[in-house]
């Protein structure tokens, strides 16, 4: 099949009408039907049949259906990182950014960028630690932060910052107490406030739990470490989240105590391989790293 005729394949299997794919498409119906009547004739057998003025995939189709979904999805990868490179990056930062940085850190960082660039725009995406390594590799952002290593081979990193898993409860609340610090075995004894495993540091955790032969109560699962700390802080259980989150509260009801024993969180910046970035981009991970390095002393 002509990629011409895959277009329309994957057109008429996503609105089941050859109107539907033509309006799709932005071409005429008839063009639609010589498209899949051609991809038919070579390939030997039918993709659609019609019942009831729509037109319903063979079993073929079915088969064929999903090799199409990830050819398109890569052919939408190329069209996104051929506008990238035509959109003069060079007019505005583009940051993207993991939704618990960008509560506080970000808006320090930027406070301190901004003293040096007043007016250069800035864009802000906030995305989870892998969609943000594909993105940089697709080169749709300037800079990324991230937890952890993504491991992305199309991506450069850079330690911004390293702190520690710590763990936030209700002041007050249940197994509550004065102590600076607390062991996971501790933690784990009433139900907790976990963060996915497909983040970065909800997969540590659980790498953690199933080397100390350990595994949590039945509790709440949230996805980002923002969220864990807000409903710890409404007393729905304690969370266990990163140091840097936990500074963006100003809150006197959140407790937070160090977490035994102590499992490091890096902070890193993420940046197109094989690329030297420009002056701004430097400067905004060096003004992101003064704010977490801060962060990280007082903690």
């Amino acid at each position: 099949m002509r990629l011409k005729a895959i277009e329309v394949f994957n057109a008429v299997m996503l609105t089941g009408t050859v109107s539907g794919a033509a309006r799709l498409l932005h071409v005429t119906q008839p063009a639609v039907t010589q498209a899949l009547q051609h991809a038919e004739q070579q390939l030997g057998y039918v993709l659609f049949s019609r019942q009831r003025q729509r037109l319903v995939p063979t079993r073929e189709a079915q088969a064929l259906y999903p090799e199409v979904q990830r050819l398109m999805s890569q052919l939408e990868s190329v069209r996104r990182l051929a506008v990238a490179l035509g959109s003069g990056a060079d007019s505005e930062l583009r940051v993207l950014i993991v939704p618990s940085l960008a509560v506080r850190a970000l808006p320090d960082a930027l406070q301190r960028f901004r003293t040096r660039y007043p007016d250069m725009p800035v864009s802000i995406r906030s995305l989870h630690s892998n969609e943000i390594a594909r993105a940089i590799a697709l080169q749709e952002g300037d800079v990324g932060i991230v937890y952890g290593s993504p491991g992305h081979a199309a991506v450069h990193e850079e330690l911004v910052a390293t702190g520690r898993l710590v763990c936030v409860s209700r002041v007050g609340g249940a197994g509550a107490d004065k102590r600076a610090t607390v062991t996971m075995e501790e933690v784990l004894r009433v139900p907790l406030i976990r963060i996915d495993e497909r983040d970065p540091l909800g997969a540590m955790l659980a790498d953690q739990w199933a080397r100390l032969e350990m595994a949590p109560q039945a509790g709440i699962t949230v996805q980002t470490h923002h969220i864990a700390m807000v409903l710890a802080e409404q007393g729905f259980g304690p969370a266990i989240i990163d140091s840097f989150t936990a500074q963006a509260s100003r809150s006197d009801t959140l407790h937070v105590r160090a977490l035994l024993p102590e499992v490091p969180v890096e902070v890193r910046a993420l940046l197109p391989q094989g690329q030297r970035s420009p002056q701004p981009v430097a400067d905004f991970i060096a003004a992101f790293r003064e704010v977490t390095d801060a962060g990280s002393r007082t903690s």
